[in-house]
């Protein structure tokens, strides 16, 4: 970390060399601003919980992000501490307790130290600093599906200030990660939606809804966090739900104020005669008896893949589970030969048939089991390898958006957009195949559109090529990736607009995002070679020409160096 040495009385400190306008400014400048911005904010009025919610959104910023060997919780969280320490002001202080509560252990450490200092110095501290220590467990509620791929669970919180409540999703299916989590001020209103739940639970015997002792919550959830925060750190990117970088300072705060849960047995998995006895059982069971020889190979991969996702319940069976199993299996698993491969649909259903029953699942959930596995083995199918599911393609490209919000008269269109800018999901790139990229993500996003040109692959492997047959390949894909994420985010709507005016006319796909792009490569080109500034309101304004009267060319991309 950079930091700011004592200038020298006397000494002319030489001027810093100009900084580029996209250079991000260092941790020093990061720290001050969020310093300065979380002492206004904590001097601004509120209680205890708004403090805390502040905060641990501030520390969700940079949760799960290592930058190189700079952990953020060092470099950010504890540097904030030190920052804050040297600061004589109420909101200082305040910001030290509320991390003295939230933060990591050294944080907490450190700011409880630093905050009792400026208090022994004359500093103020705000009123609410009072309520912050003075949380209970008031009660714990655990709710989820009958086939142990999830649970949630609520802590009611009583406190002096108000009380609240956290709810966290645990992920059964995703070796236990706690996969969502948030703060909510109205704990009386989900339990009454859970004991909802309950009564639905009744009648259609899919959900289990119960109270639970706070030993119980502990055991859940401490090493739920903990599966998460592991992940995070070994860059695997925990598919986790938007709040919950922001809620997980505050969340993990209130799972420390249950009783420390005892260590778990280690799960003892199936030694490999019990695997194979569990194979044998299936293939010999009802469900299985019209299976095919190769069956047997895909019965084995089922086996295989319990022991390791869940030993503690490896025949454990359900949709998640189901779902994580054709993932892997499908895009990350060992070969399969083709016969295998071509009875892996009827061998899925009869194991979900199979294991569903011998764990005695009601018919209810039966019924969910069938239809959740019949929608992911549809599509598996072949060419050159399995094709991703339905439903994972839908969830691409309808990815941002809110569908309770959304209109149903409005989805069309969003498709036709996003499909129009990406068109395929799977692509070539040189010798390599991509059955399936997720077209929602940007550097996803742009491996499909480098799919599209193929006559430059060799090019762009290469660091020293240059142009190709007049064309730069670096230059020209960018601008159609320009094209194409303004086409998937709708900004500016004018290219939308554009890019079905210039269809109808009769235009071709790819000459209408030429006809975009060289709009885009004449105003963003000095932006793109830094040799000037470009016009966004005029960009707009031209592109909202094409295709119009007015419009009487439509030219090429443009083939800039």
């Amino acid at each position: 970390m950079c930091g700011v040495s004592p200038q020298s009385r006397g000494r002319k400190r030489k001027k810093p060399g100009p900084r580029g306008r996209n250079e991000p400014p260092g941790p020093d400048a990061v720290i001050a601003r969020m310093a300065q911005s979380s002492f206004r904010e904590l001097e601004s009025g509120g209680d205890a919980l708004d403090a805390e919610l502040y905060v641990s959104e501030l520390f969700g910023a940079w949760w799960g992000q290592f930058p190189g060997l700079a952990d953020p919780e060092v470099l950010l969280g504890e540097g904030l501490v030190a920052h804050a320490a040297r600061r004589k002001r109420a909101g200082a202080v305040g910001l030290l307790r509320v991390i003295a509560a939230l933060g990591t252990d050294a944080q907490r450490e450190q700011a409880a130290v630093a905050a009792d200092a400026l208090v022994a110095g004359g500093v103020d501290e705000p009123g609410w600093v009072a309520a912050l220590g003075t949380a209970q467990v008031a009660g714990a509620w655990a709710y989820g599906d009958v086939f142990g791929d999830q649970t949630s669970v609520l802590l009611v919180i009583e406190r002096a200030d108000r009380r609240h409540g956290v709810v966290v999703l645990v992920d059964h299916a995703l070796d236990g990660m706690a996969k969502d989590a948030f703060v909510t001020e109205d704990p009386d209103g989900v339990l009454a939606d859970i004991r909802g739940l309950d009564a639905e639970a009744l009648h259609a015997a899919t959900t289990s809804v119960r109270e639970i002792a706070p030993d119980e919550a502990a055991a859940l959830l401490v090493p739920a966090f903990a599966a998460t925060d592991r992940a995070a750190r070994a860059g695997l990117e925990p598919p986790v739900d938007e709040e919950f970088p922001p809620s997980r300072a505050l969340a993990v705060a209130r799972v420390r104020l249950l009783p420390a849960p005892p260590p778990a047995p280690a799960p003892v998995p199936l030694t490999p005669a019990q695997c194979r006895a569990a194979v044998e059982e299936f293939l010999g069971s009802e469900a299985a008896r019209d299976l095919p020889e190769a069956a047997r190979g895909c019965a084995e991969l089922l086996v295989e893949f319990g022991n390791t996702a869940d030993p503690a319940q490896p025949l454990r069976v359900g949709p998640g589970l189901v779902n994580r199993f054709l993932d892997e299996t499908l895009n990350d698993g060992p070969e399969m030969s083709d016969d295998e491969f071509d009875a892996l649909p009827a061998t899925v259903r009869a194991w979900a048939e199979w294991a569903g029953q011998r764990a005695g699942l009601p018919a209810a959930a039966m019924a969910e089991l069938r239809d959740a596995v019949d929608d992911m083995v549809c599509s598996i199918g072949r060419p050159g390898g399995a094709v991703p599911f339905a439903s994972d393609v839908a969830d691409a490209y309808l990815a941002g958006l809110d569908l309770d919000d959304a209109r149903p008269e409005d989805l069309p269109d969003l498709l036709e957009r996003r499909m129009f800018a990406v068109p395929a999901v799977g692509t070539r790139i040189g010798d390599e195949e991509f059955p399936f990229l997720d077209p929602s993500d940007p550097d996803d996003r742009g491996m499909l559109i480098e799919g599209e040109h193929p006559q430059y692959h060799d090019a762009l492997a290469d660091p020293d090529s240059g142009v190709v047959d007049g064309v730069n390949p670096r230059l020209h894909i960018a601008v159609h990736e320009i094209v194409a994420d303004q086409l998937w985010d709708d900004d500016p709507p004018q290219v939308w607009q554009a890019a079905k005016r210039l269809s109808a006319a009769g235009m071709e796909r790819h000459d209408v995002l030429h006809a975009i792009g060289d709009v885009v490569a004449h105003h963003l080109y000095g932006a793109l070679t830094g040799d000037g500034p470009s016009d966004p309101a005029r960009y707009v304004e031209q592109v909202d020409m094409l295709g119009r009267a007015e419009d009487a060319r439509v030219v090429p991309l443009r083939r800039k160096r």
